[in-house]
């Protein structure tokens, strides 16, 4: 039963069910009385059905590979990550959120590099879709890359700058890495487990076992559970909806609007006066530069993200400021520190280090001078 509201008049349509040799339902309007409740926004919805209720598939595939499902001990093994993530509505949530903000990007660059759409998730898995998640072994960014692989992949990884924080450089890296490893096993699993324990792990355990099947080879746990994290989120992110998780469109995070700006300085340049120049604060300007890890930023050329309404002119209004910058000679009083000095003249103690080319491992000493930039 369907109910319209035409003109005043609530109107009920009847939808009788098809029968054999009939073209279509038959609608039947009734009219009756106009007092029919409207839908109230603050209804609680209705009970989500229990977790147990839910099925994985009978096929399924990853980056084009099907996935033995009829095998038992595979079938687990999905449905622990399946059932262990659908108990965590909430968590889902996030990642979809998230993924209307990251999903454009990364989709992008996979089908340039004419790659799986599939390893859209890997991401998810890896950090979810957080620019600042940090693993225990100093993994860090989206795609999670420790320091050695993200400088093979070419990400620059510094004091002061980070780029597998970037969404962009470190998807080109990922990307490159990922094709590497498909190339270099020939699976997609086992590709996705090289790049979870290393590729020289995974090729040592494939000799050693006699196998080149993901899903035959003994493993550390993690990687074991791995690709079926990345299958489970696949199947439920696909069709969320199928399993009660309701994220509307509207709710969903949407790609800041943006335009990146050429900026130069001979001086080291403090992130607030970057933010300055665009009339945000420095959590805007450093959440739409992800890659950068101080709040300060070496003497040298930068492209930086800004709203796109703050864009023009903004690379003069940094060069006016630079241009107004004098230089200090500060004598170093007793009881001064780094952090004191640079309250006083309103810059960050990472400037004064590299202004000087110090830093806080060796002590500062009375008398001592030290040049600001202001």
């Amino acid at each position: 039963m369907k109910h319209l509201l035409l003109s005043g008049i609530a109107v009920v349509l009847l939808v009788l069910p098809v029968t054999a040799g009939s073209d279509a339902p038959v609608e039947i309007p009734t009219e009756v009385p106009t007092e029919v409740p409207t839908e109230d926004p603050t209804e609680i919805p209705p009970p989500r059905p229990p977790v147990s209720s839910f099925r994985v598939p009978e096929q399924m595939s990853l980056c084009g590979e099907q996935v033995p499902l009829e095998r038992e001990d595979v079938k687990e093994r999905l449905e622990y990550e399946f059932y262990y993530l659908l108990d965590r509505q909430g968590l889902l949530v996030t990642y979809m959120k998230r993924a209307a903000r990251c999903d454009p990007i990364v989709e992008v660059i996979l089908e340039m590099e004419e790659m799986p759409e599939d390893l859209k998730y890997v991401p998810v898995a890896e950090s979810g879709l957080a620019s600042r998640a940090m693993s225990s072994a100093s993994a860090v960014g989206y795609w999670q890359f420790i320091e050695a692989t993200a400088e093979r992949y070419g990400l620059k990884v510094d004091g002061y700058i980070d780029e597998r924080r970037d969404l962009t450089r470190s998807t080109i890296a990922a990307t490159a890495y990922l094709k590497d490893l498909h190339e270099m096993f020939g699976s997609w699993p086992l590709a996705l487990a090289g790049y979870n324990w290393g590729e020289n792990n995974v090729r040592r355990a494939t000799k050693d076992q006699g196998t080149t099947s993901y899903y035959d080879l003994y493993l550390p746990l993690e990687t074991e559970r791995y690709v079926f994290r990345i299958l489970a989120l696949k199947l439920i992110m696909e069709q969320p909806e199928t399993y009660s998780i309701h994220v509307p469109e509207d709710e969903r995070y949407g790609l800041p609007k943006v335009m990146e700006v050429d900026i130069a300085s001979e001086t080291p340049i403090s992130i607030d006066i970057l933010a300055n120049c665009a009339n945000v604060g420095a959590r805007t300007i450093r959440g739409l530069n992800p890659w950068m890890r101080r709040n300060v930023l070496p003497a040298g050329r930068y492209v930086i993200a800004v709203p796109t309404e703050k864009a023009d002119g903004y690379a003069d209004r940094v060069a006016k400021h630079l241009s107004k910058r004098r230089k200090v000679v500060h004598t170093i009083k007793r009881g001064e520190n780094l952090s004191t000095i640079a309250s006083k003249y309103n810059v960050t103690v990472e400037s004064i280090e590299k202004w000087n080319k110090i830093s806080r491992r060796k002590p500062i000493h009375f008398g001592q001078k030290l040049t600001i930039w202001q």
